[in-house]
């Protein structure tokens, strides 16, 4: 075992600048395990000279003797034989790489580095994953929470391929498409004097203290609440702000404010939390996926298809809803 690995190691330096190519490998291994030149040149589909010719130059780059052929024999050398075993993990590991790049170029393995907003985890990203996931069990989702503002950097950057996220303006590389609407609800701290209405009218918040998403993080949600209070006759009083939907039931449910969100947001309302539709006629807000335009991974387009097709799937508000501009 100890000659056989000396062998092996003084054909890697032998051999560490020689110009061996794949080919010379495939032909070596069908006459090592044919131990017959002919017999092996109808394996490889080939005529016997150009397969000793092969050979031949295989011997000439390693400095090396592989075989030992008499006309009616075919042996292996020591060194064929360390080689051998070489070649095939070779060969092995050549054909596994083409075959993840054929798979990868169609899709059906890799990977998706995937972002999404805290509200998608109801009614819009769940089902979208289980879709993807039984039509591609091979790709590897990888999620990424972040607010809609963080999403459009990170595509920019090329550190996400594809965003579940709020309409928000991005840069003319990147494309969005929506894939849902939801209506807009009112949270309240239990008690507050408006939770006994069934619906509030934008109005009765004129004075209320606000909680809100930082413009910054999610600029498309923060405009579209703004432009309704407007609309309305006045400016929202903005008390507190926070970075995702949870913290901010959680600061309504503290009685610091009160707030108008999504109604996904409803899923993390405890005891302390009332939540309230807002009176028609109210903007609904939408959902939209969002990737490059000059992304090329078929995974992207597939995922993208996948969400345009099954846009009605959290479809929440009535479809003439004015959307955000």
């Amino acid at each position: 075992m100890h000659v056989k690995y000396m062998i092996h190691r003084r054909l890697i330096f032998k051999s560490y600048n020689c110009r061996v190519e794949l080919r010379h490998l495939r032909y070596f291994v069908a006459v090592a395990e044919e131990l017959h030149f002919s017999r092996a040149a109808v394996r490889l589909h080939i005529a016997q000279p150009p397969l000793s010719q092969q050979i031949k130059q295989l011997d000439t780059e390693l400095h090396t003797q592989l075989l030992w052929r008499t006309r009616r024999h075919v042996e292996l050398t020591e060194a064929g034989k360390a080689f051998l075993e070489a070649a095939r993990k070779t060969l092995a590991q050549a054909d596994q790489a083409a075959r993840i790049a054929k798979l990868v170029a169609q899709g059906e393995t890799g990977q998706l580095q995937l972002g999404f907003i805290d509200s998608a985890l109801y009614g819009f990203l769940p089902p979208l994953l289980r879709s993807f996931r039984n039509q591609k069990p091979d790709i590897q989702v990888v999620l990424n929470e972040m607010t809609s503002g963080q999403q459009v950097e990170a595509l920019e950057r090329s550190e996400i391929q594809v965003g579940i996220l709020r309409p928000t303006r991005g840069g003319p590389q990147i494309a969005f498409h929506e894939i849902g609407r939801e209506r807009l609800i009112v949270a309240l701290p239990r008690g507050h004097p408006l939770a006994g209405f069934a619906e509030v009218p934008i109005e009765a918040l004129e004075h209320e203290n606000w909680i809100l998403f930082r413009r910054l993080l999610s600029p498309g949600l923060h405009d579209l609440l703004v432009g309704i209070c407007r609309r309305a006759g006045f400016t929202p009083r903005v008390a507190q702000e926070a970075q995702d939907g949870h913290t901010i039931i959680g600061l309504v449910g503290a009685g610091l404010g009160v707030s108008v969100t999504a109604e996904s947001l409803q899923q993390w309302g405890g005891p302390a939390v009332v939540f309230r539709p807002l009176r028609a006629p109210a903007p609904s807000l939408p959902m939209s996926v969002a990737w490059r335009r000059d992304d090329r991974a078929p995974v992207v387009r597939q995922f993208v298809e996948m969400a345009k097709a099954r846009a009605d799937w959290a479809e929440l508000a009535p479809p003439d809803s004015a959307a955000p501009g």
